[in-house]
């Protein structure tokens, strides 16, 4: 386990604006709001630059070689924090934040970024919304917060077509993400060919989770983990991480991280439990309906759908 240090302002600054990151230390100082839904309580700007350096550090052990992969066990989350805003929980955006810290010290220039969350990255697409060296996929339940995320946000200008969003009906499975992966994920990294991988890893699309209504699985992580491994290592020399997101079943969590740390670090007979008995799992025609809809759409801007 390593153990991070807080991103320097000039890592917040890369992502963030100077105004935006004052006003969280100022809110901070004293205690406030910095959205209806996302406090800002005294000290909560320390702990978010220790979070968006968490981000950091899982990244660049991951480029520097010192690790295989890396999984950020962070709180807050990020990936609702704008340029110029915060909220859903959400102060800095953490993986954001890392993805500019390795353009500046490595000179990367291809990123692609998963969004497993059960909320849309609102703050993450608008980050890199005109950006063509961030790829970013976004799957997400629909409607919920933050009611952004539609199939036909794709980017603007160099960017078009970069920004890829599949929302999903309520009741949608791991059976039908990992259809999902291999119609949508898998082509779209084999082509853009992004040099690391980073997850938004949220866990909150699990089906016991009390803010949604999706229906994954501990083992539905842990397989999508395992094929994700499997791309990087074929694409980007296995440089994979995740940052944790949402997440707010407290007895299921703890499974589910578990489960993803020992799939990304191989360990044998590690398999993590299900705290509860997991419903059927079976492919839906409505997804399928919405993954052609989506080809369609990116046919456009990607030859694996022409």
């Amino acid at each position: 386990m390593l153990e991070p240090k807080s991103a320097s302002i000039e890592d917040l600054k890369l992502v963030h604006t100077d105004q935006y990151v004052e006003k969280v230390k100022l809110t901070s100082s004293r205690g406030g709001m910095l959205t209806l839904d996302t406090p800002v309580r005294p000290g909560t700007f320390e702990i978010a630059r220790l979070s968006a350096g968490g981000a950091i550090l899982a990244g660049e052990t991951v480029i520097e070689g010192k690790v295989k992969n890396s999984f950020a066990l962070i709180r807050p989350p990020g990936h609702h924090a704008g340029r110029d805003y915060g909220g859903g929980f959400c102060y800095f955006n953490n993986v954001a934040v890392m993805i500019e810290h390795l353009r500046n010290k490595f000179g990367m220039k291809r990123f692609m970024i998963v969004d497993w969350d059960v909320h849309h990255g609102n703050g993450t697409q608008d980050i890199f919304y005109r950006d063509p060296t961030v790829l970013y996929f976004s799957t997400h339940q629909m409607p919920l917060y933050p009611g952004t995320g539609y199939m036909n946000e794709i980017g603007e200008g160099e960017g078009r077509g970069y920004n890829v969003n599949l929302p999903l009906p309520a009741g949608t499975t791991g059976e039908a993400y990992e259809q999902i992966l291999s119609e949508l994920v898998n082509p779209l990294v084999e082509e853009f060919k992004p040099e690391i991988i980073a997850v938004s890893a949220g866990q909150d699309a699990y089906f016991a989770d009390p803010i949604a209504n999706l229906q994954f699985t501990v083992h539905t992580y842990t397989k999508t983990t395992r094929r994700l491994m499997d791309l990087a290592q074929t694409i980007c020399k296995g440089r994979l991480t995740m940052a944790l997101e949402g997440g707010y079943n407290l007895e299921a969590l703890p499974e589910i991280i578990t489960g993803i740390i020992a799939t990304l670090a191989e360990l044998p007979g590690s398999e993590a439990s299900e705290p509860y008995p997991p419903p059927g799992q079976k492919r839906s025609r409505e997804v399928e309906e919405r993954i052609r809809q989506l080809k369609t759409i990116l046919s456009e801007y990607w030859k694996v759908f022409k």
